[in-house]
């Protein structure tokens, strides 16, 4: 049985876990707010975070890696930037769920579960782009949004669609070595040319988590949605990085939520 984080309000195991994780990094909790949001300032900027997710993860699996993971992503926060000409090949966008806010950061919410933010991704570290990072460049957040997209591109020139076959159907998978970047890739502009062929367009995705994804047709849409939901709500409910269990379709007009799998049997 996994420890119960949460004793009646008294005791919290993953919040004093998170805290003593934070604290062997140098990093100080500034307060909590009325809505239970910990503030943590990280080179000026007030990160608002919530450990209601990490939770309910630890809980389920007792697994202490799913609060280690969250600091190590907030300890990403506290890499300087380089200047725009070393950072500008690294920028690409990264997709999260909304329980962040997101408040100075450069992002576009997609669906009300999940947004695209925007990211400098260098080995293996994040550090995302805020608006005074832009006005410290000297760069429009066009020009941000324009150096991601090249950058999705030419990674997606050299990635793999690979796809199975199930009852003569095709579903696709990305297969790229920055695999933290496999669900992003999706909104690469060049994306529809690359899957035009063998899925047409529109065509549709999940992404429980950023580093897995599936592909399918339009007209698999019934075919498929009856039978990866398992799936889906078993790879978002088992990583540090979930996204959405959402089934998405990509169009001429962007991509919206057709549904989502429920993550609990009500």
């Amino acid at each position: 049985m996994p420890q119960n984080s949460k004793d009646n309000g008294n005791n919290d195991f993953v919040f004093e876990k998170f805290k003593i994780e934070l604290e062997k990094n140098n990093i100080e909790i500034n307060y909590i707010d009325s809505e239970d949001f910990i503030h943590i300032n990280i080179d000026g900027n007030d990160l608002k975070i919530s450990l209601d997710n990490v939770r309910l993860n630890y809980e389920r699996d007792s697994d202490e890696s799913h609060i280690t993971d969250l600091v190590k992503t907030i300890i990403s926060y506290s890499y300087d930037l380089p200047d725009w000409e070393n950072a500008k090949d690294n920028v690409y966008i990264e997709l999260f769920p909304n329980d962040f806010d997101f408040e100075n950061f450069i992002y576009e919410e997609v669906t009300p579960e999940f947004s695209k933010v925007y990211v400098v991704s260098e080995n293996e570290r994040l550090s995302w782009i805020s608006k005074d990072d832009l006005k410290t460049w000297g760069i429009t957040e066009q020009d941000l949004i324009k150096q991601a997209n090249l950058n999705a591109d030419l990674l997606l020139d050299k990635t793999k669609v690979s796809f199975d076959f199930i009852e003569n159907r095709k579903l696709g998978m990305i297969e790229v070595d920055r695999t933290s970047l496999k669900a992003a890739l999706l909104f690469a502009p060049k994306m529809k040319q690359k899957l035009e062929s063998d899925f047409g367009f529109p065509f549709h995705a999940v992404i429980p988590v950023r580093d897995f994804c599936y592909i399918f047709s339009e007209n698999d849409f019934d075919f498929f949605a009856a039978r990866i939901g398992k799936v889906v709500v078993e790879e978002y409910l088992n990583s540090g990085y979930p996204v959405t269990t959402e089934i998405l379709k990509f169009s001429e007009t962007g991509v919206s939520a057709l549904g989502k799998y429920p993550t609990q049997n009500n």
